[in-house]
């Protein structure tokens, strides 16, 4: 099955296109320029049991507990399907190593990725033509939801789904350490940021290394998701330490030392996470979580001191984004709510809303002649400087219209227009033309949900603001990526995830 390209980042001049694993990059006027792909030998290795839990005796006590796997059919506790048929199947869609986000560098440097199945966050050096080079591949304790970058950018903010936020160094720094005696991720203090508060300086000494080792085993996790989870964070490991011990060879060389600290952690499922700074430069960290939550804390090193909650939401919160152009108090909110929300978030004040279901009710009327939506699942909240204002622009997913605001003097929301596209929206970015030409739009759709009487060639779409409206282009030429085996159903798992975030309560 051909894979829509689904993510879209800009990095100065140069285009950047998740599609499935892979990583295209295009020039601004979308003319092709390379590809990254996942390595396939690590792609191998986390779609393949682990033959050492195959090759384990089996341990004393009960027989393992049997489970039934989504055709009804029984299969052991280890995970394997009875039949050829089923073991193609055999990876759940949200295990697979598909790229599910793209950040990058305000100076366009480097580009940073996520995968999903591996969590794992890959570090792209940009030599600005387009061209990426691999820095670094750190697979993170949990998987990571959402990242955001320092203003200075040299540190990684991490949210992942246990409600953890992490900070590493974008670059990886070397040291001399001795050659380890078990599966190690190295973890070191991280380098206060420049939003470091004075404080008396301590007498340097050498941090000790702690070693991290997965707390679950085959005897304490029975379901197929866990398991698949804890063969993949092994091959992490051992792929780690076989590094460290092909670079020590037996004597001490400086090693690539994996740093992550731990600066704060929700109760719940982390959604996402953005910078905020004050007029006197200091920076704040802002995240959301499923449970309805947005809290600002104090950068580093003070992240564990919470300033304030924005508080109102009353479904789960799924994108943050501070506006743009001299708004930087002003943060914009969206989720399951039917309204997006905009706050003073220095002071937890909840200042407008701005409607998106009445406007998804009018663009599915428009497309299937009636009303059926009840519920929104705002994927994507892109703000940006558009025709002299502040322009924001709002993807619900499973929705073929994409939604533009204008945060207005008085900082209230203002719906300007719903501009639908022959698919259901995955992403846009904008792109600045050369000249005093206006900027445009490129959106990612998912061609595969077009409605009936609309189709789309291809997964790209570029959009110019005429006088008359939109010009919608299709972007030709595009590379052809690898047919990969994956179901339809599968392929909607990942596309379409924020609606998952969503309680079971909340539909009685």
């Amino acid at each position: 099955m051909a894979l829509p390209y689904h993510l879209l980042k800009v990095c100065g001049s140069t285009v950047f296109a998740a599609q499935g694993s892979d990583i295209h990059s295009f020039s601004s006027a979308l003319e092709y320029i390379s590809t990254w792909k996942y390595p396939v030998h690590i792609a191998d290795e986390a779609n393949v049991p682990s033959t050492e839990a195959q090759d384990s005796p089996a341990p004393e006590g009960p027989p393992a507990k049997r489970r039934k796997m989504d055709g009804g059919k029984e299969s052991a506790s280890n995970g394997q399907p009875k039949s050829k048929k089923a073991a193609q199947y055999i990876v759940p869609a949200n295990e697979r190593p598909f790229v599910q986000g793209l950040y990058a560098t305000t100076d366009g440097c480097h580009l940073v990725a996520i995968t999903g199945s591996d969590k794992t966050i890959w570090v792209f050096e940009h030599d600005g033509r387009g061209n990426l080079k691999l820095l670094s591949q750190r697979a993170m304790p949990k998987r990571p939801c959402s990242l955001t970058l320092t203003p200075d950018n040299h540190t990684i903010l991490s949210a992942d789904k246990f409600g953890d936020v992490y900070a590493l160094p974008l670059l990886q720094s070397t040291t001399t350490t001795t050659p380890p005696t078990s599966d190690p991720i190295v973890v070191a203090p991280l380098p206060k940021s420049r939003s470091a508060t004075p404080s008396t300086p301590a007498a340097p000494s050498t941090p000790t290394p702690l070693l991290l080792k997965p707390q679950g085993n085959e005897l304490t996790v029975h379901t197929k998701r866990n398991l698949k989870a804890l063969e993949n964070q092994k091959i992490s490991m051992d792929r780690n330490s076989k590094a460290q011990q092909d670079q020590l060879n037996g004597a001490a060389h400086d090693v690539v030392v994996f740093e992550h600290t731990l600066l704060l952690g929700h109760v719940s499922m982390l959604t996402a996470i953005c910078i905020g700074t004050t007029s006197g430069s200091r920076e704040y960290i802002i995240t959301a979580d499923r449970d309805e939550h947005i809290r600002v804390s104090r950068g580093m090193p003070q992240a564990h001191v919470i300033e304030g909650f924005c508080l109102g939401h009353e479904d789960f919160v799924s994108r943050l984004c501070v506006a743009p152009g001299g708004k930087a108090r002003i943060l914009i909110s969206g989720g399951g709510d039917d309204d997006l929300f905009v706050w003073d978030w220095a002071r937890g004040q909840l200042l407008g809303k701005a409607g998106v279901l009445e406007h998804v009710r009018r663009a599915v009327v428009a497309v299937e002649g009636e009303a059926s939506t009840t519920k929104v699942a705002v994927s994507r909240v892109f703000g940006c400087r558009w025709e002299g204002a502040t322009g924001v622009f709002v993807v619900v997913e499973r929705v073929p219209a994409l939604f533009r605001y204008e945060l207005l003097e008085d900082n209230t929301l203002c719906h300007r227009e719903t501009i639908p596209l022959p698919g259901n929206v995955l992403d846009v970015e904008m792109i600045e033309a050369s000249g005093v030409a206006p900027p445009r739009l490129l959106v990612a759709v998912d061609p595969g949900a077009s409605a009936e009487g609309l189709s789309s060639s291809s997964s790209l779409i570029l959009l110019d603001k005429e006088e008359a409206g939109w010009r919608q282009s299709n972007v030709e030429n595009l590379p052809a990526g690898a047919d990969v085996n994956i179901s339809t159903k599968e392929l909607q798992k990942i596309l379409y995830s924020t609606e998952t975030l969503r309680k079971s309560s909340d539909f009685d």
